[in-house]
């Protein structure tokens, strides 16, 4: 069930990210800050989905404990990455941050893939996509390696 939707997911998030400029984008840090409680707001969302649902699959209980374990540190890296934007950490001191979130994100997606999540939560994943794919440009200027598999 969420194989499919992670798969969807990082397809969209591919795609996406690619038609994005591949330069890097010149700092503005009331947007950042804003992008960054968007996401803030979306990996909350995420959490509090995967909360309210219970174990699917006994089998695959392991699975489902660290995927809710890695989205409860991404939304902890969202909710730093956001406080330091707006304590007005500019673009090298919050580098770290945003890194450390683009592999939480990838962890959760492969940690998602053995895990029996509904689809209901589906639209809490694109959210999260959604939110890092606009904050992408202010810290990125090169496509990121599965991007570069993928084309």
């Amino acid at each position: 069930m969420f194989r499919g939707i992670v798969a969807a997911a990082a397809a969209a998030c591919v795609i996406t990210a690619g038609a994005a400029s591949a330069e890097l984008a010149k700092w503005d840090q009331a947007r950042v800050t804003k992008y960054a409680a968007e996401l803030t707001g979306a990996t909350g969302d995420l959490k509090q989905a995967l909360e309210g649902i219970g174990i699917q699959n006994a089998a695959n209980q392991n699975s489902w404990y660290q995927v809710r374990d890695t989205v409860q540190m991404l939304d902890t890296a969202a909710q730093s990455l956001a406080a330091g934007l707006k304590a007005g950490k500019g673009h090298d001191e919050t580098l770290p941050r945003f890194k450390r979130l683009q592999q939480l994100r990838r962890d959760a997606e492969l940690e998602g893939q053995s895990a029996d999540i509904p689809e209901a939560v589906f639209e809490k994943v694109f959210s999260v996509g959604s939110a890092l794919i606009k904050l992408r440009p202010y810290y990125e200027d090169q496509p990121m390696e599965e991007e570069k598999k993928a084309q």
